[in-house]
């Protein structure tokens, strides 16, 4: 824990995280809304979300009372045995109940009841339980907001990567130019004697090339435009026709730290979701408690009762019953249900838990590490790149000078053709360099702001 609080404090002195200021145009912003709208796998998780709402409602709503009716018909008969004493009846002298006596009985039945039911206390099963899903509900939320961070800088990483590409055909085709120009030259002095085909066959030998390169260039762009439109569902042909900027990305101070990454508050809240969790299971021993209320209707009717004796002039005795109602009928009580030994279920349930919480624990400390880590690694990097754009800049500001040096020396006869060409290509390298460490530089700032948890749609409006 005193590494951790270590690394934080250090972290927080020795840099404070950046936010974009100015970085994107409308158009790029526009692209990213889409890109977010668009992302099938975030949807996915939003639905998720959804499903884990109607949970915690339901876990809530075990407190709402429950209203059931229910209704039973039937018929039924039955043959009973009897062995009484046998009583004789005085005056008469008859004597009942002599020996076994069977009687048969049979009638319908009708019954239906409306019973409420309500969960008074659920031994804090209910509280726990529906604390520990808004936790898990938290934590969704945060890496929500990371996988919206991981679509922005595929977004921007995609038309960066585009206005390389067109950045880099730009280069090419003033290369293009100037060789035409080179070659067209170097066809005349050929013709009054001043040069040799040599010359023109290198010149056509480095345009071939460059035709080469572009090639292999608009193939890319097409697939990048391709992934583009998939990503914001914009069609190509709309596409095409936006011009994106690649310039440094310029960072300005603010007071976020990697602690304020949604990873982290993510495993915050899934720590606390585990502690709910135990707490649930260390309470499992207390009584559930409900309450309980019913009217009920019964119907005894077309019931008869066959009887073995008979009156002094032979007619048989049966009992016969048109209808016994009981209505209404109500009951109402408070019921307990008290589970005192299960064969040590929660126990081991308790034991889980723990270990659960702990696991939990421990990978948001190695998180905590690996995160500051990550967001001291692209300070670093971020200050890295600034840096050598400002030589790359100087590069091709040299390279630049020195191909206007080439091509007036090589029009004087002073250097040779392959003297020309091979500063035409430095200038070339330099160029192409420059414009792919700028977009270096911006995928570096990208990865700092994520790093600390800014890269998110409000900032990149600002």
């Amino acid at each position: 824990m005193k590494k951790i609080l270590f690394i934080s404090l250090f972290s927080f002195f020795y840099f404070s995280s950046l936010i974009a200021q100015n970085n994107l145009s409308e158009i790029e912003i526009d692209l990213i809304k889409r890109g977010i709208e668009k992302s099938y796998a975030l949807k996915k998780s939003v639905y998720e979300l959804s499903i884990d709402s109607v949970e915690r409602k339901i876990i809530r709503q075990n407190f709402i009372p429950t209203l059931e009716l229910d209704a039973k018909y039937g018929y039924g008969a039955s043959r009973i045995n009897l062995d009484v004493p046998t009583v004789q009846l005085p005056i008469t002298g008859i004597e009942l109940f002599e020996g076994e006596s069977r009687f048969d009985t049979q009638g319908q039945i009708f019954n239906t009841n409306l019973t409420a039911k309500a969960l008074l206390f659920s031994g804090l099963q209910v509280n726990y339980g529906a604390k520990a899903t808004e936790e898990k509900i938290k934590a969704k939320n945060f890496m929500l907001t990371a996988e919206k961070s991981e679509i922005i800088k595929d977004v921007i990483d995609t038309f960066d990567k585009i206005e390389l590409l067109k950045h880099s055909e730009n280069v090419i085709s003033k290369s293009e130019e100037r060789l035409a120009k080179e070659k067209e030259r170097v066809k005349t002095a050929i013709k009054n004697g001043l040069a040799i085909p040599y010359d023109r066959d290198k010149i056509t030998a480095a345009e071939l090339n460059l035709a080469s390169i572009k090639v292999e260039l608009y193939g890319n762009l097409s697939l990048l435009y391709l992934k583009l439109s998939m990503l914001t569902d914009v069609d190509i042909s709309i596409l095409e026709k936006y011009k994106f900027e690649l310039k440094p990305w310029k960072l300005e101070n603010s007071n976020n730290t990697f602690s304020d990454r949604p990873e982290l508050k993510a495993l915050d809240a899934s720590v606390d979701a585990y502690d709910y969790k135990l707490k649930m299971n260390q309470n499992s021993f207390l009584p559930k408690i409900q309450a309980l209320a019913s009217l009920s209707y019964s119907n005894l009717f077309n019931a008869n009762l066959e009887t073995p004796y008979a009156l002094p002039g032979g007619e048989n005795v049966n009992l016969e019953l048109n209808k016994l109602e009981l209505f209404p009928t109500y009951f109402l009580g408070v019921g307990m249900q008290w589970e005192l030994f299960n064969g040590l279920k929660h126990s081991n349930e308790t034991h889980i838990a723990h270990i659960e919480k702990t696991i939990a624990e421990e990978e948001k400390s190695d998180a905590e590490e690996q995160l500051a880590l990550f967001a001291k690694k692209m300070q670093v990097n971020f200050e890295i790149k600034n840096q050598q754009l400002l030589f790359k800049e100087q590069e091709m500001a040299v390279a630049q000078n020195s191909l206007n040096l080439a091509i007036k020396s090589y029009q004087e006869g002073l250097i040779s053709i392959s003297d020309r060409l091979e500063t035409e290509t430095e200038y070339q390298n330099a160029a192409l360099n420059y414009y792919k460490f700028v977009a270096q530089q911006r995928m570096v700032a990208v990865d700092l702001l994520i790093s600390t948890g800014s890269l998110q749609i409000e900032n990149l409006k600002n």
